[in-house]
């Protein structure tokens, strides 16, 4: 039996409107380099949703200052994806901060974390207490994703945010790295924004996984659902090219019943069997859709794909398209929109 990819599963067991959007910054076309300086310190300080200051590092600012910044915005939940030019940031201390955890794409030579000035490297992740004042120099090609996220929707008490926010670096943590990594990663893809009513109640799921699992205590497997269906989801993903990728499989490596798995997937679009099967008909979709297809065999292209057979694949493309595989090979316009429909079901 060929090996099945495995990461650690999370442990244990509506909320957007929309005006969710993307913003978009860039300085404005015209400005003169001190301008240019003053619009970016007012966008970080209202971007970030605390009194954060921003100051030259130099007495000139240089012609080319051109900093960028992404933003997502949902209630109780926001992304804030920045890349600085040189600058000097200073916070006072605010008593209801949101900032919650921060990604480091980049490396930082001092950083203020908890009223402690550390050195951060690429791929640190710190959770960031704006409660206390603070300061860092953002050298230029600074980037970090900052994610804000209103800590009373986890029902933390002060005791468990300080222990938190006291904690090193948590990138090794496999919740951490298995989940909210990839999901930092990867967030501008499009559509994101109009996805934010199903995507806060998940990473609300992920987010009570991982501080269940840095103070190691108990959750409500209700709140961890979201994020161990994720957690499935993610791992047949990785796996589902594999033949030797059954529900048993899953079974296994999720450490739950049949019974337990297929509850847990009773309010999504799919079952595991299900998802797998999709999951190999979009790659058999994708595949037959190559200028180069007619150089390979149905049967290669059914193997390559996850399925064990030609017909298999046969049956699944026409349970997920309502298309014969003769419709698929000849009517390439008609595949691009099953496949585009097919994608958008199997999306993490």
């Amino acid at each position: 039996m060929e090996n099945i990819s495995r990461e650690n599963v999370v442990a244990g067991g509506p909320a957007g409107s929309p005006q969710d959007q993307i913003r978009r910054y860039s300085i404005p076309a015209g400005l003169s380099p001190e301008e240019k300086f003053e619009h970016w310190r007012s966008w970080y300080g209202s971007a970030i949703d605390a009194p954060v200051r921003l100051e030259k590092t130099e007495k000139l600012v240089r012609p080319g200052f051109n900093p960028t910044a992404l933003s997502l915005d949902g209630p109780g939940f926001s992304l804030v994806d920045v890349t600085n030019e040189p600058a000097s940031c200073y916070w006072n201390g605010d008593p209801h901060p949101s900032d919650w955890l921060v990604y480091f794409r980049t490396s930082c030579d001092k950083f203020s974390f908890s009223g402690r000035s550390e050195a951060v490297s690429p791929g640190t992740v710190r959770f960031f207490d704006l409660s206390l004042p603070g300061n860092f120099y953002a050298p230029a090609g600074l980037s970090a994703v900052r994610v804000h996220f209103d800590r009373g929707l986890l029902g933390l008490d002060d005791r468990s945010v300080r222990r938190l926010q006291g904690l090193a670096d948590i990138r090794e943590n496999p919740i951490m790295c298995g989940l909210i990594l990839p999901a930092l990663s990867g967030w501008q893809r499009r559509g994101i924004a109009q996805e934010m009513q199903r995507l806060q109640p998940v990473v609300r799921s992920m987010m009570t996984a991982l501080v269940s699992s840095l103070l190691e205590t108990t959750a409500d497997p209700a709140d961890l659902k979201l994020a161990r269906i994720a957690a499935i989801k993610k791992f047949v993903r990785k796996n589902f090219r594999n033949r030797a990728l059954t529900v048993d499989e899953v079974v296994a490596y999720s450490f739950l019943s049949r019974r337990a798995l297929y509850y847990l997937f009773e309010d999504e679009g799919l079952q595991v069997s299900g998802h797998i099967r999709a999951l190999r008909t979009l790659e058999a979709l994708e595949l037959l859709a190559e200028a180069t297809a007619w150089k390979r065999s149905l049967t290669d292209i059914a193997g390559a794909s996850g399925f064990t057979s030609l017909q298999a694949m046969r049956r699944a493309i026409r349970e997920f398209t309502g298309l014969s595989l003769r419709d698929a090979q000849e009517k390439p316009d008609l595949l691009r929109i099953r496949s585009a429909e097919l994608r958008k079901r199997t999306e993490l």
